[in-house]
């Protein structure tokens, strides 16, 4: 989790690394914050190749602060 982190780009910044969802199959899931929807969107399309040999199935769930 710490060579995740510390290659985080600028404006993205992971705020939960959470064991489970209750109410859900999800055995964990990681919670990201960004500064701009683009600047996550461009991020995360390399960030699921860099995992996707170490999880076999991902969900993204995408939100925005009022």
């Amino acid at each position: 989790m710490h060579e995740l982190t510390n290659n985080l780009p600028s404006g993205i910044e992971l705020v939960g690394e959470n064991t489970h969802a209750w109410g859900t199959e999800y055995n964990g899931f990681l919670l990201f914050e960004a500064d701009s929807a683009d600047s996550f969107l461009d991020w995360w399309s390399k960030f699921k190749d860099t995992i996707r040999w170490y999880v076999e199935q991902t969900h993204t769930i995408v939100a925005r602060r009022r």
